[in-house]
């Protein structure tokens, strides 16, 4: 996961105190991972003050659901950077499902989906644009050569 973070977080699923958001929970086991690294990290020491904090766990622990909005999620994502790896990018199986529509029907599709993804999923973005790109070229190339004959 990097380098390991330093401070205090509380846990989102029971309340318990770690030390650092990506690690282990001592008291339940939880690990956050992929959008759940973005919530871990709100709830910590390096976002939050001892009081908030203190303030959390006990909301938590009194059956409270913490659901963060898309704002303080873009704060986190930001306050993170690489270090987030909540957007694990397009499997093998979808990289070949793009390919396959970009050649075969339009190279669009791509471009639709790498501006779609860009704000949220930027690695998956440039996945989408990796792949849409040459296609591109190979295609306009194909339509010009086949309207100049």
């Amino acid at each position: 996961m990097g380098a390991a973070s330093a401070g205090r977080a509380v846990c989102v699923r029971c309340g318990g105190v770690r030390d650092g958001y990506d690690r282990i929970c001592p008291a339940c086991g939880h690990r956050p991972e992929g959008e759940g690294l973005l919530v871990a990290w709100l709830l910590s020491s390096e976002n939050l003050g001892d009081d908030e904090l203190t303030q959390v766990q006990a909301r938590i622990r009194g059956g409270e659901w913490v659901r963060p909005s898309a704002r303080m999620l873009d704060r986190a994502r930001r306050a993170l950077g690489t270090h987030a790896s909540s957007d694990l990018g397009l499997t093998t199986r979808e990289r070949l499902a793009l390919l396959a529509t970009v050649v075969l029907a339009t190279p669009l599709v791509g471009w639709v989906l790498g501006a779609w993804w860009w704000r949220d999923r930027p690695r998956t973005a440039r996945q989408a644009l990796a792949i849409t790109v040459p296609a591109t070229v190979v295609f306009t190339v194909a339509v010009w050569w086949a309207g100049s004959g």
